[in-house]
């Protein structure tokens, strides 16, 4: 290899598709953010990323909208921080006072801001610390919603987990609970995934040429997905209906109990066994497979089996659960909007 006064940074050869190509792999905002003080080429590259990966570092609690910053601000208030410096220009003279009362104007370092560093975003994951469901301990639940302008439909899967084959026998068979639970699983799982979306309108409305865009945790509780299409009309539409918000207690609670979607009126197709044993062992309590749709929406069992292929077909022990599931005895329940 050359070395001295002539060498060439090997690295500067690579053509603008490639490099583009390894910041797409890089994806991470804040890495990818830091990366523009490495270079001008790489100042100039990094907007160009088209697929972007946002990390949120902890859940905000809904003590924050006591000071009036915007929801969706507020939860990524600790990324923020990190990249105040890389997105914001110094100050420069006096700031003009605070006005808690005032939503109009997002703060100097919402995530709007952020995204606005990048020209073309295509693709964006977002990833949450944690689920946002507080179940009995042994409840689990497992959901994945698609979103346009509202809800287009929502897998669900829920349980309580009776640990092995021996200890289910020992507790008595168990069944996790009546018809009533498996209402308040669903709904729980609907009300998540609908703060989801209130969580994402923003960048909805101002990304453009996002063609995908998924919300998940690190806990694998929930995912919202939003296809193009979905993007499309929920642009289109001016985004979603919001909830009237609740104040459900104080600054312990959960960011989602406070700022939502309106989720419409739905059907669910509801399948349940009271005690599944999987093939490795693990014993699942009252297991419930619901397939959700706003009510007018079309689809029957045959379109249940896709999107519950689609949902969970990959998802190792549970793909096992939902496809025993799928095909039990179904009934139909429907709610009204909420």
């Amino acid at each position: 290899m050359a070395s001295g006064p002539d060498s060439s940074d090997f690295f500067d050869l690579l053509p603008d598709p490639i490099l583009l190509l390894i910041l797409n792999r890089v994806s991470d905002i804040k890495t990818l953010l830091r990366c523009r003080s490495v270079s001008k080429r790489f100042n100039s590259a990094v907007p160009q990323a088209d697929s972007l990966l946002l990390r949120v570092d902890r859940v905000i609690s809904s003590s924050y909208d006591d000071d009036g910053v915007s929801f969706l601000s507020a939860l990524f208030k600790s990324l923020l921080a990190s990249l105040h410096h890389l997105v914001s220009p110094p100050p420069t003279g006096k700031q003009p006072p605070e006005n808690p009362t005032s939503a109009a104007a997002p703060p100097p370092n919402s995530p709007s801001q952020i995204l606005r560093s990048f020209d073309a975003i295509a693709s964006l994951r977002i990833e949450l610390p944690s689920g946002d469901l507080r179940l009995e301990k042994g409840t689990s639940i497992k959901w994945v919603a698609r979103f346009g302008k509202t809800l287009r439909s929502c897998v669900i899967l829920a349980f309580k987990n009776g640990g092995d084959s021996t200890a289910a026998a020992d507790n008595g068979g168990g069944g996790g609970g009546g018809l009533k639970m498996r209402v308040v699983w669903t709904i729980s799982a609907l009300i998540a995934a609908s703060a989801r979306h209130f969580m994402i309108s923003e960048v909805v409305r101002e990304q453009h040429s996002l063609s995908r865009l998924v919300v998940y945790d690190r806990d694998n509780e929930g995912t919202v997905i939003m296809d193009k299409d979905g993007l499309t009309e929920s642009r289109d539409s001016g985004g979603g209906e919001a909830a009237e918000e609740t104040n459900a207690g104080g600054g312990g609670e959960m960011w989602w109990r406070n700022n939502r979607t309106t989720v419409p009126a739905v059907g669910m197709r509801m399948r349940h066994e009271a005690k599944m044993e999987l093939s490795g062992g693990m014993v699942l309590e009252g297991a419930t497979l619901v397939v959700v749709r706003p009510v007018g929406g079309g689809g029957g069992e045959d379109d249940d089996e896709w999107l519950v292929e689609e949902a969970f077909g990959k998802e190792g022990v549970w793909a096992e659960a939902v496809q025993r599931l799928i095909k039990s005895r179904s009934y139909i329940l429907e709610m009204n909007s909420f």
